[in-house]
């Protein structure tokens, strides 16, 4: 578990770190496009990196505290109370305690599709938001194997690790954009003032700028696949542990992989569902390596083995188990 949450205090630590040399390079870039198009100084190149990173580190403070306020809203996700939605509300206080947790947020999607994520920087701030064709679809049992799921995301601070990659490559995204546009649409001329050393070293440093703006999807594709698809096998696991019924997250994954859309989600917030919200058949066959999700089969086929351990061996040799099975 401590190793568990180490490791994406680590991960957290590396992307924003990643996050913020990227922005620079990608503000040096646009300086020196600013130096050749339009002949102007080359200190420019140097400021607009300085002022890249100023908002780089901006950016990397206010993910990490707003993020999950960002994620919620991009949702729809309302929150709810222990009156308007008694029945989910009591499942997550009473898991809550089973599994050493603060009492997190309760939020509810008013989606028809059957899907849940958790979110938050800390135990302290977690939140759930289940949806509500997954409230009204699952019996109690599969309701509590999804909650505790997502419980578990909470407790190994996979949450964190999930709601700093999502604002952190939308980000990317949308500056690589506008300066990919700025470049591609822009005015001006070409500098004739530099001499021929200086102009070809101006051409190179373009060229790699904008080799960085055109692969940036891609980069931040790869940034997002970071977040480990096997965290989630690690939350089914734990999830089974609090509530000592495996089958029933078993069950509640068979039922949702039939219908797991939500129609708020996108490509910047898949990772965070307990399943891929947009269906089965969206992606091309040879993408398995690009899914945010592990096989739903081999999920419930983990879960299925787990039961016939629970109340045989200890928790510890459960969780030693499932660690060695690729």
């Amino acid at each position: 578990m401590f190793e568990n949450i180490a490791s994406n205090r680590r991960k957290t630590v590396f992307i924003i770190i990643l996050f913020i040399a990227f922005i620079a390079a990608l503000g040096y870039a646009v300086g020196i496009y600013i130096d050749y198009r339009f002949g102007i100084s080359g200190a420019y190149s140097i400021l607009f990196m300085i002022f890249a990173l100023i908002i780089a580190v901006a950016l990397s403070f206010g993910s990490y505290y707003y993020s999950d306020r960002i994620v919620l809203g991009l949702t729809g996700a309302r929150q709810v109370s222990r009156e308007q939605e008694p029945r989910i509300y009591y499942m997550v206080e009473g898991l809550s305690i089973a599994a050493g947790l603060p009492m997190p947020k309760v939020y509810m999607l008013e989606e028809a599709g059957m899907n849940a994520f958790a979110t938050g920087r800390n135990p302290q701030n977690g939140a759930v938001a289940l949806t509500r064709g997954l409230v009204n679809n699952l019996d109690d049992q599969e309701l509590k194997g999804v909650i505790a799921h997502e419980l578990s995301h909470i407790k190994n601070y996979d949450i964190l690790l999930g709601t700093i990659v999502i604002v952190l490559v939308g980000m990317v995204t949308i500056v690589s954009n506008i300066i990919f546009r700025s470049f591609i649409f822009g005015g001006g001329r070409r500098s004739s003032s530099r001499s021929p050393g200086g102009g070809l070293i101006n051409i190179i440093f373009l060229a790699v700028g904008l080799a960085l703006i055109l692969l940036s999807p891609i980069i931040a594709a790869i940034i997002r696949f970071a977040v480990s698809r096997q965290r989630e096998y690690l939350a089914d696991s734990n999830g089974a542990l609090i509530t000592r019924y495996p089958a029933g997250l078993a069950n509640a994954l068979k039922k949702i992989s039939a219908y797991s859309e939500v129609r708020t989600a996108n490509n910047a917030t898949e990772h965070m569902f307990i399943a891929s919200p947009f269906g089965k058949n969206t992606k091309a066959a040879f993408s398995g390596l690009f899914n945010t999700h592990p096989p739903v089969g081999e999920r419930i086929k983990r879960l299925e083995q787990m039961s016939l351990k629970i109340g045989i061996k200890s928790d510890r040799e459960i969780m030693e188990d499932m660690k060695f099975k690729k």
